[in-house]
């Protein structure tokens, strides 16, 4: 096996970089949210994923359950 680099700018990139190993985690996170759902019926919107963001959607979830 030989290993040949080639060289070409990014348009998108600051100074013409190019990301390295974050397209490998960018699924890791829709799915870890959608677990959440599984789990416990609420849908968390933002990251970083936290115990405390859990914590207050599911009271939300319990306020709203109540009022109906």
């Amino acid at each position: 096996m030989e290993t040949i680099i080639v060289e070409s700018g990014e348009p998108n990139g600051p100074f013409g970089a190019k990301e390295v190993g974050e397209g490998a985690i960018m699924p890791t996170i829709p799915a870890i949210l959608n677990a959440v759902y599984d789990a416990v019926c609420v849908r968390i919107r933002e990251i970083p994923l936290t115990p405390e963001r859990v914590y207050v959607a599911l009271r939300e979830k319990e306020r709203n359950f109540h009022k109906q």
